[in-house]
């Protein structure tokens, strides 16, 4: 279809009324109108919906509406017109009932009519999921990373459809924010939730629906006409773990004119195109423009059709497309330099070293490491092969642009031959120059199989190797203020461009293996990035080269390469065939005959070969006579394969279980004396191993014991890595891909059921919590509780070589397991002094290890279990425990200080840390991000640092704002002394929406206040309902009779504080600070109130004056007796006047002044003592006063 651009006097029609798709009027959310009229060509972005659901959904994401604008005279779409983020968009819906390719293609063709400056297309709306091909639940996002249509092809014989679907990949634009956006988020998370909560606050039809997400196996249909299932045989369910969270899924999408309802074959097209989602619109879409397709799962693509959750889905896919846009470079974005340019000094020192620090990770050549290195004599070929001399010729780049890819089945042995030529060339560095090279690991941590750690190790290797381009780093176009902004994908790119620009006449090479172990999207950004270098190298003469290896991507492809089929070639035919001869341990004139059988079934994999020789030796070694007959029914697929060396015999069939588990689920890989004891345990549960744990070192065992262990136990299928820390590993990642993805584990298992992973990580818990109990580790914890010091780390480790592992990471098998098995009973009865005892033995650092009795909660949190917080709170629901020796104090800090997002979200019983569009930890992602939480409650921080995510949330779980911290100031107090104008706003709502305060509560704090003078909260208590007459409960007291000084008495009278009351022993505000001798505050008291009565005498018979001198306030009573008080009046129980208590203390100033006032010293107390008897017995200096009354 040809697309005409009209002139512009074609913009002839006028705006049309948008009437059909208006925001809905209960959608709570409207965003503000700018009547300003912008020109077409402003408009960038074009976000294209089929149903008004989709497109109700797409308004409310607006940031700002923009007035229509006319159309082009062809163009029959209506338009919505507005701004998110930095981009102004194009809005635009199918019309009415009209759906499929075709329609779509006709709305695109006209919008590109009328706006012909968009340059990103977005297809959002809902879709149908592939469950057999993804983890799929209802409201997860499927973001296209290619578009298949499947009902495109041509029929053959019986009428088949023989499908020529091509594929068709978004725009390099949209792939590279789609890198950059998953970046983000495995840094940070999604914040789908968080955003449709704040778009859509008023339409619960676009909130996650309140029902059971029901997946039925593929071969029961929908029993009913109706809509829902309620006829369907809920027996009938594939159990699955609860989600409530929307998760974000990366494929391909098969788009067509027909709605999928056909579960069986949705799994065969799923399987044919290994596509995830299904829609009708995106194909169209495509051959106008590149689009990139957005959907929301709403369905399974079968017969169990259901519409409740159209609208959740929508939303959750607009929403997704709303954080893309915020990642989105806007057409004013820097371009890429094309061509640094070296400056004349260069960079410091210490700048370079700390960009290489952050580049750098332990784990960047673990991968590579772990790979056998070639057999004798093999491999070789490759360097004499024409297409390898073609790629190495310096004249020839201008054909290739420096691409060699090497292509081959899995376990043809395509690591095996990229890591010798990788070798090979670092060995002849001066004839080739800088080799760097990264090895995709798909077993390991995410920095190991992603291609932001691919673009950190190449240009670690680059910095390093080459330090002549190292002042890249201080180029003006390469300046960061944080160099932690250079871990960034977009930055990491940008870097390594400009180092492979700088590097001038010098050869550089990179080698990049098992693209296949990475994602599929992200392979393609990353391809079309190194298609972009080389060719940007190839114009500039740099010399740069670049060599693939993976499987076969039918879809994935650079124009000007080289490549290399490894299973054709004559060469890696010839290794096959000379490891055969050098392998295959039996009669020659045998191994002869039966050599080219074994070849021609290898089909070119060497991992095959390789399994098939061992075990024909192992056949010959026991005897055997029918080699020929064990070669015949040996399966020629790899997977095959596997499945008959599992299913071979039935012997410790728990053992190759566990030992699977191990493999496939433990937090970190195990070496082979932890792996050893982790079995045992799991065996021992179940009655199955001995009662004293294996020793494969001791009694002359070696590392070969262990060998044979691990190959014993997996049946072959795993090994030992001979890396620097040896690790149990499968022999080959096509082993993972047989029990995950084609679903060898629950064929082999079926009683793991779908879920495999929970049952997995529940078996592995107890395995562990077994080991904890073993009876000589429950004494050695014991013993630890005594004296940490009792035995050393590496003698713990000979003893117990599962118990670190153990300790370390019970609590993490239990989180995950908490996901559909109730931890409740195993976290009551878990020895938490006793774990703790061993962890903290296994710690570097002491900063990292807990008290012995620590709050479990705290714990949790600082270790980062969600699951298992949510769990403990149901039973022990109280979120703010204090930990006054632990490292933090509070859970919530400690979740904070580890980034441990999930954990913070458990505590403040959220889902995920994004609130109202806002994640509430953004920039607390490590310990160093914690400032100025010491001595402080949650609350009291938050409203310090403004964080009023966090501040709301804990008010809403119960947090009371009236909480003094450790420094004696609370919420209010802390907004106010930093200027937090938003959280004293949400502290006065919190109030104003509260019905009551609790007055026993805010007389507690008043108290604290009234005592420490502290005016600007007790202002901000009264101005929010606290009664400056309520009295306590106990004391009958009111907060004048704690008042301090002189400000706070004139404070609470000023708010009607009554002076004149009296407490539960009728004692007055007076005789209260009298008592306390708040000099200050009396004297307040007395000139604001005239009409007090400083003669007041309560039950016990003392006066404020008494009370004076009972408490020698010496200054207090002069004020008092100058203010009226008569000193004749008040008595103690004990009988005792002034006077008494005057010589007693031996205030003998008072006693003069006493005596003028006319107290005599002969009036006797109780006892029958006078003032004179007690001065004479006292005697020394009283001797003077006893004179003093005499006279």
């Amino acid at each position: 279809m040809t697309c005409r651009r009209s002139p512009p006097e074609d913009f002839s029609r006028d705006p049309k009324r948008q009437k059909t798709f208006q925001l809905a009027p209960d959608i709570g959310h409207e965003p503000p109108r700018n009547v300003s009229l912008r020109p077409h060509e402003k408009y960038t972005v074009a976000w294209i919906c089929a149903l008004h659901i989709e497109m109700t959904a797409a308004q409310a994401m607006l940031d700002e509406i923009h007035d229509t604008l006319p159309t082009h005279v062809d163009d029959d779409n209506t338009y919505t017109l507005g701004r998110i983020h930095e981009h102004d968009v194009v809005i635009s819906c199918l019309p009415t009932g009209c759906y499929g390719t075709i329609n779509a293609a006709t709305v695109i063709s006209n919008l590109k009519r009328s706006f012909p400056s968009i340059r990103a297309g977005l297809m959002v709306g809902i879709g149908g999921g592939v469950p057999s091909k993804a983890d799929l639940r209802l409201g997860d996002v499927v973001v296209g990373t290619r578009v298949m249509q499947y009902d495109m092809g041509k029929i053959v014989e019986k009428g088949q459809l023989q499908r020529t679907a091509i594929a068709r990949i978004p725009r390099q634009l949209l792939c590279t924010a789609v890198s950059a956006l998953r970046a983000k988020q495995e840094r940070d998370g999604t914040s789908i939730t968080s955003i449709v909560a704040h778009k859509l606050p008023g339409h619960s039809g676009y909130h996650r629906p309140d029902l059971s997400d029901d997946l039925f196996p593929p071969t029961y249909d929908h029993k009913r006409s109706d809509l829902d299932c309620n006829q369907c045989d809920r027996t009938k369910l594939v159990p699955r773990r609860q989600r409530n969270e929307p998760a974000i899924h990366y494929g391909a999408i098969a788009s067509g004119n027909q709605v999928m309802r056909s579960a069986l074959q949705r799994d065969i097209i799923g399987q044919e195109l290994d596509v995830i989602c299904f829609e009708m619109e995106a194909a169209g879409l495509m051959d106008i423009m590149s689009c990139l397709p957005i959907r929301g799962i709403c369905d399974y693509s079968d017969s169990h059709k259901n519409k409740s959750w159209q609208r959740y889905a929508a939303a959750t896919a607009a929403a997704f497309a709303t954080e893309l846009l915020a990642v989105l470079p806007t057409s004013k974005s820097r371009e890429r330099p094309a061509f640094p340019s070296c400056p004349e000094s260069a960079p410091p020192e210490d700048r370079c070293q700390q960009l290489l620090e952050l580049l750098n990770f332990e784990q960047k050549d673990s991968r590579q490491s772990s790979i056998k290195t070639a057999h004798a004599k093999t491999c070789r070929w490759l360097l004499t092969h024409a297409d390898y001399e073609t790629w190495l010729n310096p004249e020839r780049l201008m054909h290739h642009h420096g691409f060699l890819w090497i292509r081959g089945k899995p376990g043809a042995g395509k690591s095996t031959i990229m890591k010798f030529v990788y070798g090979n060339m670092r060995r002849a560095r001066r004839r080739h120059g800088m080799a760097a090279a990264f090895f995709f690991n798909a077993r390991g941590d995410y920095i190991e199989r992603s291609v932001p750690g691919m673009y950190r190790s190449l240009l670690f290797q680059l910095l390093q190797g080459v330090p002549e381009v190292q002042w890249i780093v201080d180029n003006p176009d390469f300046e960061y203020q944080d160099l932690n902004e250079c871990l960034e994908l977009d930055h990491l790119k940008e870097l390594f461009w400009g180092a492979v620009l700088a590097l001038g006449q010098q050869p550089f090479t990179c080698f990049i293996d098992a693209l296949d172990e990475c994602d599929e999207q992200q392979v393609m950004d990353m391809v079309r990035f190194f298609e972009d270098l080389a060719s940007k190298t190839t114009e500039k003469n740099v010399n740069f080269r670049i060599c693939f290896s993976s499987r076969h991507y039918p879809y994935i492809f650079v124009p000007e390469s080289i490549n290399l089929v490894l299973e054709h070639q004559q060469g890696h035919a010839e290794d096959l065939a000379a490891f055969v001869d050098s392998r295959l341990r039996i009669d020659s004139a045998l191994r002869s005959q039966l050599q080219p059988d074994i070849l021609q079934k290898a089909s070119g994999v060497f991992l095959w070969v390789s399994l098939v020789v061992d075990i024909l030796n192992d056949q010959y070694a026991r005897g055997g006579m029918d080699l020929r007959k064990r070669l015949r029914e040996t399966p020629e697929d790899l997977h095959d394969l596997f499945k008959d060396m599992l299913r071979r015999d039935e012997h410790n069939k728990e053992s190759l279980l566990l030992c699977i588990l191990w493999i496939l689920c433990a937090k970190r890989p195990l070496n082979p004396l932890e792996f050893s004891h982790a079995l045992w345990s799991g065996l021992l549960m179940k009655g199955q191993a001995d009662d004293e744990p294996p020793n494969l070192i001791g009694a002359g065992g070696s590392s070969q014991t262990a060998d044979r262990f691990v190959i014993g136990s997996s049946k072959g299928l795993a090994e030992v890595a001979k890396t620097k820390e040896p690790r149990v590993q499968f022999i080959h990642e096509s082993v993972r891909d047989f029990l995950l993805k084609s679903g060898g584990l629950r064929e082999l298992w079926p009683e793991l059921g779908y879920d495999w992973q929970i049952q997995a990580h529940e078996r592995l818990k107890e395995c562990c919590s077994c080991y904890l109990g073993y009876h000589p580790v429950q004494t050695l914890a014991s013993q630890l509780l005594d004296n940490p010091n009792v035995i050393s780390k590496d003698n713990a480790r000979e003893l117990y070589p599962f118990l670190d592992y153990a300790s370390q990471h019970v609590l993490y098998h239990a989180d995950v397991a908490e996901e559909a098995i109730s931890q409740q009973e195993f976290l009551s009865g878990f020895p938490i002094q006793p774990w703790i005892a061993i962890l903290n033995h296994y710690q570097k650092h002491d900063t990292r290890r807990f008290r012995t009795n620590a709050n479990f909660l705290y714990v949790l949190a600082d270790k980062g279990f969600p699951n298992l917080i949510r769990r403990w709170l149901k039973d022990n629901p109280q979120t703010d425990v204090f930990g006054e020796k632990e490292r933090f104090r509070y859970p919530l800090f400690a979740a904070l200080a580890n980034g441990n997002k999930s954990s913070v979200a458990a505590l403040l019983g959220t889902i995920t840390t994004n609130n109202d569009g806002v994640d509430i930890t953004d920039g607390l992602g490590h310990i160093k991000d914690l400032v100025g939480f010491a001595g402080r409650t949650p609350l009291s921080w938050a409203c310090q640092e403004g964080r009023i995510g966090i501040a709301k949330l804990l008010l809403e779980n119960g947090a009371s704002d009236l909480e003094a911290d450790g420094h004696d100031e609370i919420g209010y107090s802390r907004a106010l002394m930093n200027g937090q104008k938003e959280v004293l706003k949400l502290l006065e709502a919190y109030h104003g929406a509260s019905s009551e305060l609790d007055q026993n509560e805010v007389l507690n704090v008043m108290k604290k206040f009234c005592e420490m003078g502290s005016n600007r909260i007790i202002e901000y208590l009264i101005g929010h309902g606290a009664d400056v007459n309520a009295r306590m409960v106990d004391t009958y007291q009111s907060p004048i009779f704690w008042a301090s000084n002189e400000a706070t008495v004139r404070c609470l009278l000023k708010h009607g504080a009554n002076a004149m009351v009296r407490d539960n022993v009728g004692t007055t505000p007076l005789g209260e600070m009298a008592k306390q001798g708040n000099f200050a505050a009396i004297k307040a008291l007395i000139e604001s109130v005239p009409e007090i009565d400083c003669n007041a005498v309560n039950d016990k018979g003392l006066t404020p004056l008494v009370y004076a001198m009972m408490s020698r306030h010496e200054r207090v009573v002069y004020l008092l007796v100058e203010n009226g008080a008569d000193v004749r009046i008040g008595r103690l129980p004990t009988g005792n006047n002034v006077l008494h208590l005057a010589v007693q203390y031996k205030f003998p100033d008072l006693v003069k002044f006493f005596v003028r006032l006319g107290v005599k010293g002969d009036v006797p107390n109780d006892e029958g003592l006078t003032a004179l008897e007690i001065a004479r017995r006292q005697g020394g200096l009283s001797m003077k006063m006893f004179h003093t009354m005499r006279d």
